[in-house]
């Protein structure tokens, strides 16, 4: 532990004075409209080829039950696998990202706690005719059961390959621990067994009770002027009018001095995972906690020491520190791949380490070099349009004001050592820990 300490106030008292500012990108900031119950938003950018446009339905996790799982998930790749026509388009009678992909674009779904997000991204030249492709799609789903059992396949093949993923497997463990609802922490695409329990009119049952255009939102970024005048109002008017409820389902809260979930899979070497709750974007802390993230990457970077042929890439696969806040509720995760070193116990022993210091000692020193390294990788993080216009609906939902860079960049300069300590204290405390280790191997081990 003083060794831990010493290197995280080398890393403040060493670090050299820098503008607090970012090398944020030149992105004008969004503006929002009211369409009834939905709001649309344009980031416009002249310098774009594409065109990317995020739509966000309450259709989410939170509007299955228990027994729903997977639910809102095969509903939206449902829709991604209807059959589309254009009059006069080559793309007739194919799937809709079939139809898509046949323009040179690309369809896809996230499905969140509270929220279905679909993102279309297109050229320019060919955007309006893709949006329309999707509206078709959006406003009539085939729910026959060759599409749906189409949809069912494609969304098991995605959930075998992320039981692959040791750190999306510890997150999915993490995130049903921490969630309020039961519901809202269950898998994303659901579970194979969960999924062959559905028929069409299961399917067709969710669409119709939330696909509606209360509290809908049309994020859309890039060469905006190339698109029809009214191709996002469409676009927004594709589902019916109304409002839902998320069905609530409560779960009992980890307790105890230690709360750790265990699971195997075939992988290599352990992982572990550990979840901090985090404030949300509209929050006093927002801009302390993107600091503090950067601090607790950096240092866990440098006490991990890395070898140096290990690429920057595997290495920030491997070791690191994510302040989700783009989820509900908003999280800091930091994870270690326990085979960097030869010896997980102790990786894994310094990474928990290192918070505790951080929560526990004074901070000493400038920290100017954190405040601009976060506020770069806040910007750099915002570069493409699917991530600038999922920010600006997550930052238009949480305030009215989307204009996501100024914000960030505003809220990071403002902070103080004092804040970054206030807030490893506020939110610093007992961790839910995931292990995914390989399988046939003990927590001994």
């Amino acid at each position: 532990m003083r060794a831990i300490a010493a290197v995280a106030a080398a890393l403040f008292a060493c670090a050299p004075l820098a503008p607090a500012g970012a090398p944020a990108a030149s992105i004008p900031a969004p503006s929002v409209e009211s369409t009834g119950s939905t709001t649309i938003i344009r980031q416009h950018d002249d310098a774009a080829s594409l065109i990317g446009v995020a739509l966000v339905v309450r259709a989410g996790l939170d509007r299955e039950t228990l027994k729903q799982n997977g639910l809102a998930a095969l509903v939206a790749e449902t829709i991604v696998q209807t059959p589309v026509t254009a009059s006069g388009s080559s793309a007739e009678g194919l799937r809709l990202d079939e139809a898509i992909a046949a323009r040179g674009g690309s369809i896809r779904f996230t499905v969140d706690p509270t929220d279905v997000r679909f993102y279309v991204e297109a050229l320019a030249g060919d955007a309006g005719t893709v949006l329309a492709l999707f509206r078709n799609a959006l406003a009539a789903p085939d729910f026959s059961p060759a599409t749906i059992r189409e949809a069912r396949a494609a969304l098991v093949r995605q959930i075998a390959q992320n039981q692959q993923v040791a750190l999306q497997v510890g997150l999915d463990m993490l995130n049903a621990a921490s969630s309020s609802q039961a519901n809202v922490g269950l898998p994303e695409l659901g579970t194979p067994a969960a999924l062959a329990q559905f028929h069409a009119n299961d399917v067709r049952t969710f669409y119709r009770n939330y696909y509606r255009r209360g509290g809908m939102v049309v994020s859309a970024a890039g060469r905006l002027e190339a698109l029809p005048g009214d191709a996002l109002t469409s676009l927004a008017m594709a589902l019916p009018e109304g409002t839902t409820a998320a069905v609530t389902v409560r779960t009992p809260s980890l307790s105890g001095a230690t709360r750790e979930i265990v699971t195997h899979r075939d992988i290599a070497s352990p992982w572990l995972i550990a979840q901090y709750p985090a404030p949300r974007v509209d929050s006093q802390d927002f801009g302390p906690m993107l600091v503090l993230a950067a601090f607790v990457r950096r240092t866990l970077s440098d006490i991990a020491q890395v070898p140096g042929v290990v690429s920057p890439t595997f290495a920030s696969r491997s070791v690191g520190a994510v302040y989700a806040y783009d989820r509900m509720p908003a999280t800091l995760v930091l994870y270690v791949n326990g085979g960097l070193n030869g010896n997980p116990s102790r990786a894994f022993a310094t990474a928990l380490s290192v918070v505790n210091v951080l929560a526990a000692a004074p901070l000493q020193g400038s920290i100017e070099e954190f405040k601009a390294e976060a506020a770069g990788d806040f910007a750099n993080e915002a570069t493409t349009l699917e991530t600038r216009t999922w920010l600006a609906a997550v930052f238009s939902r949480e305030n009215a004001t989307p204009d996501f860079i100024n914000r960030a960049v505003a809220s990071i300069a403002a902070t103080t050592p004092a804040d970054v300590q206030r807030v490893a204290r506020k939110y610093l405390g007992n961790p839910t820990i995931a292990l995914v280790l390989p399988r046939g191997q003990n927590l001994q081990d």
